[in-house]
């Protein structure tokens, strides 16, 4: 590396995003969106990444070693159908992420994973929820943005902070955390 590159380098903020997945194919989608946002001019990010897989946080010795690497996170990234619907473990495993992490302003993305992306509702009310009451930052895609929404901006600490949209939470969704699920013939 030459002294130039090491200037370069060493003028870049290195940041940390952990993806949770369904598939190999999301994490290198979600990976590559993040480097081209970050090369974008002017931002000189450098991603670091940790994948996992999101079935992994139900058992608990590895959902502890996830939320160990995630303490210093600046993102974390799920897939939309995880956010639309989002499982009890999750919702659990990012309220305590949230509580013990290290990074203040740090996000939570979602990234569609499919065509059918659901324009209406890109996170679950319980998700938004979790984010607003945080203090969390929320990064959607260009295919899950609400067209009624302003767009979303990322920013640094020292920028000013742009209010992000709240989807209204549903109270008996909250409550049940989708209790409902797993009792249908539709599972």
């Amino acid at each position: 590396m030459s002294k130039t590159e090491q200037l370069d380098a060493a003028s870049d903020l290195i940041m940390k995003a952990v993806i949770f997945c369904d598939d190999l194919a999301f994490a290198a989608r979600g990976k590559a969106t993040m480097r081209r946002a970050g090369y974008r001019a002017g931002t000189n990010i450098q991603w670091t990444f940790e994948c996992w897989r999101a079935n992994a946080l139900m058992e608990s010795a590895l959902a502890e070693k996830a939320l160990l690497e995630a303490l210093d996170a600046h993102l974390l990234m799920l897939p939309a159908r995880r956010a639309r619907s989002l499982p009890c473990w999750l919702l659990s495993w990012l309220e305590r992420w949230a509580v013990l992490r290290q990074i203040q302003d740090a996000a939570v993305g979602v990234i569609s994973d499919d065509s059918a992306a659901d324009r209406k509702q890109p996170v679950c009310p319980a998700l938004s929820a979790l984010i607003r009451e945080q203090g969390l930052n929320l990064i959607i895609d260009e295919d899950l943005a609400v067209p009624e929404a302003a767009n979303l901006f990322a920013c640094l600490s020292g920028e000013q902070e742009l209010p992000l949209p709240v989807w209204p939470a549903n109270s008996a969704d909250l409550a049940t955390c989708d209790s409902y699920r797993g009792f249908g013939i539709n599972e």
